[in-house]
């Protein structure tokens, strides 16, 4: 693992909340947490992304595992994989042994939908790389994926929308801008092969 990528799972794994923004503007943000925890298991840079509502919080609305992989000096590629059977990982989060036994054969690669990550000096920035078209069905309509985050110190910013195929219209996603989450807990971004390596 090269040391940009080192650096930024370290300053992504852990926990996140938008309370304070869900309860300064509860009309348009729920309250959501996000964690990222290292797969140690598997491939080094491999990391298991949850999504989850504070009022269910053990049953994710969205399960990913993300790999990083750094392409060019400063650039990361986040490869996007979703689970043939994401109810059997449900609490992987927070289950150590469940965790253990995902392997890459439960995994499915979203062609379109990795995303580029480049460290500036105010953090990093990841956006769907150039050129793809993620694909994302929405209310039984198809449409194009953009999202965008910024990882700074204990701040995460990440925005969603939908967009129709031929208008670019947006169909769906935040009115009122970015979510902004703030880390609660760390976790160590380290990996089976790495220590014996």
């Amino acid at each position: 693992m090269t040391p940009t990528e080192q650096n930024f799972l370290s300053l992504l794994c852990g926990e996140y909340s938008n309370q304070q923004q869900a309860l300064d503007n509860p009309p348009f943000f729920a309250h959501i947490f996000l964690r990222y925890r290292p797969l140690e298991h598997l491939q080094p840079g491999s990391i298991l992304l949850e999504q989850s509502y504070a009022v269910d919080p053990k049953n994710p609305y969205r399960l990913r595992m993300i790999r990083a992989e750094e392409q060019s000096p400063g650039i990361i590629k986040l490869w996007n994989h979703t689970f043939h059977e994401p109810s059997r990982f449900a609490k992987a989060t927070f289950d150590k042994e469940c965790r253990q036994t995902i392997q890459d054969s439960d995994l499915i690669c979203l062609d379109q939908c990795h995303y580029q990550v480049e460290h500036k000096s105010d953090g990093y920035h990841g956006s769907i790389e150039p050129g793809c078209r993620c694909m994302v069905t929405r209310n039984g309509q198809e449409t194009v994926l953009a999202s965008t985050f910024h990882l700074q110190e204990d701040s995460l910013k990440t925005l969603d929308r939908g967009h129709d195929p031929k208008t670019n219209a947006r169909l769906w996603g935040a009115i009122a801008g970015e979510f902004q989450f703030k880390r609660t807990k760390s976790w160590e971004a380290k990996w089976e092969q790495d220590i014996h390596s």
